[in-house]
């Protein structure tokens, strides 16, 4: 087929606008095996630093401040990369996009400051810290999973919908569980962050692309 032909025939354009529209979507959103990653690794190792300085419970593994740092460092860094990652996904466009993308990055600080103040002053209410465990892994899983269902609404993106679903998934397993063995689950929810990120990278098929397309109704 010509170009004049192909141009000239409207299920063609159509299906040319179709194409720049996927590839405008996959420019935007975020990339899903960084993204993965970069939770899984946090999520993985601070869960198991704050579940070492509480077991055994006569002698736990590390001191309580040195695990609490361990998953306050890691957590930060996952959130100022996906914050700083959403941001520059969306540097190069104008208009709504950009600031879908800067609303959508600088939500993750916004929210977690806010769930640490909380959790603060539930502590300096009375408290007790074991307890407040339960509180600290759903709320997180509460925060992250929100934020990716939003991400996967903003840009049809079928990744971030699995990303969210699944720390929801591990969120409702954390109070099914008492503390503090709850933090295990929140190291389980890290490591199938990790198994989605291989699967993404070798079989990306099978979980990235959209969740609807135009013509679904």
């Amino acid at each position: 087929m010509s170009d004049d032909e192909r141009y000239g025939d409207p299920s063609s354009i159509l299906r040319a606008i179709d194409e720049d529209q996927r590839e405008a979507q996959r420019a935007l959103a975020p990339n899903a095996v960084l993204l993965y990653a970069t939770w899984g690794i946090a999520w993985t190792v601070g869960f198991l630093a704050f579940y070492a300085a509480f077991v055994p419970a006569e002698r736990p593994l590390i001191p309580f401040a040195l695990g609490a740092a361990i998953g306050g460092a890691v957590l930060v860094a996952a959130i100022v990369l996906s914050a700083v990652h959403s941001s520059l996904r969306s540097a190069g466009s104008r208009g709504p996009s950009m600031v879908q993308g800067a609303i959508y990055g600088n939500t993750f600080g916004v929210a977690f400051m806010l769930m640490g103040l909380l959790g603060w002053r539930l502590m300096s209410s009375g408290f007790a810290l074991e307890p407040m465990l339960s509180y600290w892994v759903a709320a997180s899983c509460l925060i992250v999973g929100i934020l990716f269902l939003a991400g996967a609404a903003m840009w049809n993106d079928r990744s971030q919908l699995i990303f969210g679903s699944w720390t929801f998934v591990v969120g409702f397993v954390s109070i099914a569980v008492a503390p503090p063995h709850n933090l295990l689950a929140g190291a389980a929810g890290g490591l199938g962050f990790l198994a989605l990120a291989v699967v993404q990278a070798l079989r990306p098929q099978l979980t990235s692309g959209r969740i609807t397309r135009e013509t679904d109704g």
